[in-house]
């Protein structure tokens, strides 16, 4: 069945809100909200009802209504002053009050294209395949995929089908393609368990509904008693693959794509992927993707994080010449996308950073954490709470912490700055033979920048290698940028002073 109202059509089983100017997205709990109401039209549905229809025991609060109200109103040109659509009811609910006609399912026409601000990804999970025929194990194959769609859930930037939804389809995953297009999900998670004489495995795979490329898979191994953690574990790693290798993919599959035709995300993940090489020229083209990620949706909270984090670059690798200007954009930006989405661990974590490229690392750190308090999984926020710390001279905890990101994340873009912190970290814990390896292996890793020369310089000047912090000096001097000792603390101004005049009489020595 398709219901049609004014220049629109709603297709339940396509998952898709049509115009005249082809298939409107829109995200799935607004997809389900506009088809309650327009269902239940004869009638004003109280917010009781939706709330248990569309989140299902799930406690939200009136905001994520409101959002979702919002999303539907902008893509049916309706508002909440004309209320020619969809009226609400004060104190009860809302009702659907304009005309609909319905009609039979209608395909779309061959050559449409998503219109609109764009969506996020969609990923659905299928329930996992049991290899073996015990029932006893049938539970297990279930509570895994449940348990990723609960984990999931927590991010902000992505969409995740509900089980009701995902679990109607079969485990044996013959269907991806047939699973994405029905759900509208352009990736599915899919997985075996295999249970043994030794134990359990557990196969987990990501792969694009669209094309059937798999974009990360892995293998799982443990005992009976192991079952809890494992489970944990590909909760963890999928949360990690998500977070780096899903917008790589994108802007692999986006990179020919004219850019007039991307949407929002097309944008922002090919930012994502410029954002990371760290020079001045892919920095303002990651900057344009994100200005128009937000002019096409001036609502996407995690397009203006990648704007602050560009102006973050302009400021602390003086890509840009007025410092104090990049400074207060990255601010600016940040507080817009905190604004947008509170709960965001990039937002949270972004404002953090530009809290602290502002002069307060002490408040920059409150901000960090709360981005691992939503997603403790997340390498980004150990490797910036590694960071702070190391600017308050814990040590220990930096040390700590850092290495918490290097085991998520071994192969992270942010490698050479991991190494670098440790590097400082270790310094200033006066374990200097640690230092002196964090720093080799941070100048060995792709992008050094600025300050990785001047922790590695100084390291290399307390050891008497005169050559290798001579290296490290002229490296700084070739970038051509106005930045020294004074620039270098200016961020990283030591809150233990013997240890930062020990680093300032070092840095002078060597004239930086």
């Amino acid at each position: 069945m398709v219901y049609a109202f004014r220049e629109f059509q709603l297709d339940p089983e396509r998952h898709e809100l049509r115009g005249a100017s082809g298939v409107i997205a829109l995200e799935p709990k607004a997809l389900a909200l506009l088809h309650l109401l327009v269902t239940e039209r004869s009638r004003a549905v109280s917010k009781e009802e939706i709330f248990d229809a569309i989140w299902p025991g799930i406690f939200v609060t009136d905001a994520s209504l409101s959002t979702a109200m919002r999303q539907i109103r902008k893509a049916l040109g309706d508002d909440g002053e004309r209320q020619d659509i969809i009226k609400t009811i004060r104190g009860h609910g809302f009702r659907f009050v304009a005309e609909v006609r319905e009609t039979g399912a209608a395909k779309p026409a061959a050559q449409e294209r998503p219109v609109g601000p764009g969506t996020k990804p969609t990923i659905a999970i299928r329930p996992f395949q049991l290899l073996g025929s015990d029932p006893a194990h049938k539970a297990v194959a279930e509570a895994i995929p449940a348990e990723l769609i609960a984990t999931l859930s927590r991010l902000r930037w992505v969409n995740v089908i509900a089980r009701g939804s995902s679990f109607r389809f079969s485990a044996d995953g013959r269907d991806t393609a047939d699973m994405g297009a029905q759900l509208g999900a352009q990736y599915v998670v899919s997985g075996l368990v295999e249970w043994h004489a030794r134990g359990v495995a557990f196969f987990a795979e990501l792969s694009d509904a669209r094309n059937g490329q798999v974009i990360w898979t892995d293998r799982f191994t443990g005992t009976l008693s192991d079952i809890y953690e494992m489970r944990a574990r590909i909760a963890r790693d999928l949360t990690i693959a998500l977070e780096l290798r899903l917008p790589m993919h994108e802007a692999d599959r986006l990179a020919h794509v004219p850019s007039e035709n991307l949407d929002a995300w097309g944008h922002y993940h090919l930012g994502i992927r410029h954002m990371y090489r760290y020079n001045r020229a892919d920095n303002e083209i990651a900057a344009g993707h994100f200005m128009q990620a937000v002019a096409l949706d001036r609502g996407f909270a995690r397009a203006y994080g990648g704007l602050s984090y560009t102006e973050f670059q302009n400021a602390f690798q003086h890509f840009g010449q007025d410092v104090d200007h990049h400074r207060r954009l990255a601010l600016t930006h940040a507080e817009e996308a905190m604004r947008l989405d509170p709960l965001d661990p990039f937002c949270n974590l972004i404002y953090g950073r530009a809290k602290w490229l502002s002069g307060d690392a002490e408040d920059g750190l409150i901000w960090v954490d709360r981005s691992l308090e939503l997603n403790p999984n997340y390498a980004f926020g150990y490797y910036n709470n590694a960071t702070l710390n190391t600017v308050l001279c814990n040590a220990d905890l930096a040390d700590q912490n850092v290495d918490r990101a290097l085991t998520l994340s071994p192969l992270d873009p942010h490698l050479q700055s991991m190494f670098g912190t440790r590097a400082l970290a270790a310094w200033i814990g006066e374990d200097f033979e640690a230092a002196h390896g964090y720093a080799e292996r941070a100048m060995k890793s792709p992008n050094p920048h600025l300050y990785v020369f001047i922790i590695a310089a100084a390291i290399h000047t307390h050891r008497g290698e005169t050559a290798k912090a001579q290296s490290c000096v002229d490296a700084i001097r070739a970038k051509q940028v106005p930045f020294g000792t004074r620039e270098f603390l200016t961020h990283f101004n030591l809150r233990r002073q013997d240890r930062l005049e020990t680093l300032v009489s070092t840095l002078e020595g060597l004239g930086i």
